[in-house]
């Protein structure tokens, strides 16, 4: 720890390695590609999922509510529920309220296979979690949100 600060306070060359934000970066690749490979065996992307997860609970929305929940351009969400409609996972209606604006909702089968995947992502931070120690798990969670707040509140150097 002490040569990541030494490093980064005397001006040297900073390795990669060597940053919070590439071990940070590591870890969540990892979790990320756990889960991709897993939910192809559902037919899924990652980004079909995270819709699919957006829509449970029955709650019909626009693909401008879905793009901006997912933090992607409305003609990305697009091309992702069409490909879920094409699936027959989901389904396009009218709004009853504004008559030109088309509603995302699952189908039978698309509300089948959120709960799959799901369960699926769930298994894995269970598996994470399972195979830390209690006090571990809790440190890490700890130092995390430490770290969120500690970048919110760090002023960049001579930028002040």
């Amino acid at each position: 720890m002490a040569s990541i600060r030494k490093a980064s306070t005397e001006g040297t060359r900073v390795v990669p390695e060597n940053t919070l934000s590439f071990h940070l970066k590591r870890a969540e690749q990892a979790i990320v590609t756990r889960k991709a490979h897993g939910v192809r065996d559902l037919d899924l992307t990652e980004p079909q999922c995270k819709v699919l997860g957006y829509l449970t609970g029955g709650a019909a929305k626009s693909c401008t509510q879905l793009s901006r929940e997912a933090l992607v351009t409305s003609q990305t969400m697009t091309g992702i529920v069409k490909n879920l409609e094409a699936k027959g996972l989901v389904e396009r209606h009218p709004s009853p309220v504004h008559g030109r604006v088309m509603l995302v909702s699952l189908t039978p089968a698309g509300v089948d296979r959120a709960a799959a995947a799901k369960s699926f992502s769930e298994g894995i931070e269970h598996g994470l979690r399972e195979a830390m120690s209690e006090s571990d798990y809790t440190q890490l969670v700890k130092l995390l949100g430490r770290v969120a707040d500690l970048a919110r509140e760090t002023r960049t150097p001579g930028t002040e």
